[in-house]
């Protein structure tokens, strides 16, 4: 028995050039009877998406973060095959700095870190120890650091961790991006997107409107101050997207999967 990707349309997945599409376990391909199944044959580490429905300016949709999160997750899905298990994204996240876009969503971190905790205490009643998030927005960092505390006191028996799995792959940022403010709606984040989850991707892409001097920006990366998006850019987005490319996502993702995957294979 497999379980199968959904549509490219959908996930960015594709058959390889044999026609033969990946194996992974994808919690809602599968039923029940299936799920306790593979945990009997070992399946016993769940992979959690973690985005956000934010603004992303003129270069994508409000789909980019959650999407490049479970792109990524069923990527992973499938590189740990067959223990791991890829559940849905959570598609919401903590974004108030975005709010002044419309179409921007968020919720209150002791929200965000309640839905997450009752996701994980789902899976441990089923009989889960191991949890792996993946996360696709930079304003969820700090809850993610709190939620794994919280878990690692509620449940001793537990292994979980998290990361923002673009990190992963910052040497290959740092090679191929060249504009001194980037990291929201630019060439890296979009180019993950190309390959990641291609229909989160608009055609009339256009380079940042960044109102905040490149000296301040330098500031704020290690300098919190209450401000929201629209106080650094005028447009929603950083850096210059008409440069971004399947290619240059590819090798973002692909590095961040070797990166996480290693890891997580003795997890």
């Amino acid at each position: 028995m497999r379980t199968n990707y959904i549509s490219e349309r959908v996930y960015g997945m594709s058959r390889d050039c044999s026609g033969k599409e990946p194996e992974a376990w994808i919690l809602d391909r599968m039923s029940w009877p299936e799920v306790e199944e593979q945990m009997e044959n070992g399946m016993d580490l769940v992979l959690i998406p973690v985005g956000s429905t934010e603004q992303h300016g003129y270069n994508g949709t409000f789909g980019v973060d959650t999407g490049r999160a479970e792109g990524f997750v069923r990527r992973l899905a499938e590189r740990l095959y067959p223990r791991a298990l890829a559940v849905p994204a959570v598609p919401y996240g903590i974004a108030p700095h975005h709010m002044n876009f419309p179409g921007t969503m968020t919720l209150e971190p002791e929200t965000f870190i309640a839905v997450l905790e009752d996701l994980v205490d789902s899976m441990y009643r089923h009989g889960f120890r191991k949890f792996f998030l993946a996360n696709g927005h930079g304003g969820n960092r700090p809850a993610m650091t709190l939620l794994m505390g919280k878990l690692r006191a509620r449940y001793p028996d537990i292994d979980a961790s998290w990361a923002s799995f673009t990190s992963a792959a910052s040497d290959i940022i740092r090679e191929n991006v060249d504009s001194s403010t980037h990291g929201h709606a630019c060439e890296a984040e979009i180019s993950q997107a190309m390959y990641l989850a291609p229909w989160s991707v608009k055609e009339d892409r256009r380079p940042g409107e960044v109102v905040m001097s490149e000296e301040e920006y330098q500031r704020r990366q290690y300098i919190g101050r209450a401000e929201t998006f629209d106080d650094i850019t005028r447009d929603g987005a950083l850096g210059d997207a008409t440069k971004a490319s399947w290619d240059l996502g590819k090798k973002i993702a692909e590095k961040a999967l070797d990166e996480i995957a290693d890891y997580l294979r003795d997890f």
